[in-house]
């Protein structure tokens, strides 16, 4: 699936975007740290992350019991991530936390499988601090050093395989190398932009405090419904009320669902317009900026 070409850069304001359950706060950036400390947040800022993704937030279960994705997240990243629990071998130390009632026989398996599905590009934008439009280059660093442990080839080797799946940028795919089975991607790195000129914060602070608050998908706007209205029965149940939300959702019906969605909509529009006229005064302003500058200069060189 790619990720970086088909959302507009409007929906990657979305990633950070989304606060707590209070109007009020989810209008600010969330750090890692706020969401290791308030998994409200944390499970507020995952819906909407993989709803912009085209996603759907799925509670897993292990030996049917709740695999929590907030502990797992937390877990996971406090050992340095994905990629280092599966080679520090901690996926069993990992699954040890959730005291599962039945003894578990691949941790590894649970782990990975759980983790990529939900939550790996989440930690590469959250944990990491890295843009989403980087997160396949990643992925790819890590399956050609998974490539490179397991079997040294000599430049120019050929590999049989077979596609898996289709992404915009390159494929999914199963190779065979002598008795091992090796999955992967087969990835196409597109050339960086040219990254935009430094700007100086000094001159700027004025000019950030006015950026218009980021705009909330239509699953920002039934989770904060649905959780005023329901928090009250679920007092001290944070993860049940946010489990219980998350399957209001699922089970909408699509009119209803609608409803919600083109609530979003409108927000994006607002939020368009809002940056557009924040665009032009941040121009007007740095402009006017730069003639009071020069207009100071030219002062000091008549006084010379």
């Amino acid at each position: 699936m790619s990720t970086d070409e088909t959302l507009t850069d409007s929906q990657l304001q979305l990633v950070p975007a989304y606060g707590s359950s209070s109007d009020g706060e989810s209008s600010g950036p969330a750090s890692y740290a706020d969401l290791v400390r308030n998994p409200v947040l944390f499970w507020i800022k995952l819906g909407a992350f993989l709803e912009v993704l085209g996603k759907t937030l799925v509670y897993p279960t292990v030996c049917g019991e709740s695999l929590d994705l907030y502990q797992l997240f937390v877990q996971v990243t406090a050992r340095g991530g994905l990629e280092k629990v599966m080679e520090n071998r901690k996926a069993k130390e990992v699954i040890g936390t959730f005291n599962f009632k039945k003894p578990t026989t691949n941790a590894a398996y649970i782990v990975r499988r759980n983790y990529l599905s939900m939550l790996f590009e989440f930690e590469h934008v959250y944990y990491h601090k890295k843009p989403l439009s980087s997160f396949w280059d990643r992925v790819l660093k890590f399956c050609i050093v998974k490539l490179a442990g397991s079997q040294v080839l000599p430049l120019g080797s050929k590999i049989k395989g077979v596609i898996d799946g289709k992404f915009d940028k390159g494929y999914f795919v199963t190779m065979k190398m002598g008795s091992q089975v090796l999955t992967g991607v087969i990835y196409h790195s597109f050339p960086p932009e040219t990254p935009p000129r430094p700007k100086k914060k000094a001159k700027l602070s004025h000019v950030d405090s006015l950026r218009p608050k980021s705009h909330r998908c239509g699953y920002n706007f039934f989770f904060s419904e649905e959780y005023h209205r329901l928090k009250a029965a679920y007092a001290g149940q944070e993860r049940s009320l946010i489990k219980e939300i998350g399957n209001k959702w699922r089970n909408l019906s699509l009119a209803d669902r609608e409803v919600y969605q083109v609530k979003g909509a409108k927000d994006l529009e607002r939020y368009k317009s809002d940056m557009a006229a924040y665009k032009s005064f941040a121009a007007s302003y740095e402009a006017g900026s730069v003639n009071a500058a020069s207009d100071d200069a030219v002062a000091e060189a008549d006084d010379l």
